[in-house]
């Protein structure tokens, strides 16, 4: 008995075919941490500092509670790892590099 290729099985292929490219893009894409400002406080540490004093900087602003900086404050979705003590911001974000005014 011979396969026969019909038209819903080929749709049935493309449908599969169009959902796993569609996951592997998503899974490529991943969500990658928003470097600080080069305007933020933060930019203007020393690495050598213990990393509490460095978080500490951070979380005077960025505290979910009592943050300076309300409209940047940390959010409900943010991984929860910056609760641990041990561990500075700068090891997920990056420190963006200051922008140069052009003089025209």
């Amino acid at each position: 008995m011979a396969f026969r290729f019909r038209r819903h099985d080929l749709l049935f292929v493309v449908v599969v075919t169009l959902v796993v490219a569609g996951l592997a893009y998503l899974s490529s894409r991943g969500k990658r941490p928003r470097p600080v400002a080069a305007a933020c406080d933060v930019s203007r540490q020393k690495p050598e500092l213990p990393v509490r004093e460095r978080r500490g900087q951070c979380l005077s602003c960025h505290d979910p509670h009592q943050g300076a900086a309300v409209n940047h404050r940390l959010t409900p979705t943010h991984p929860q790892k910056w609760l641990d003590e041990k561990f500075a911001c700068t090891g997920c974000h990056t420190i963006s590099k200051p922008t140069v005014a052009r003089i025209p």
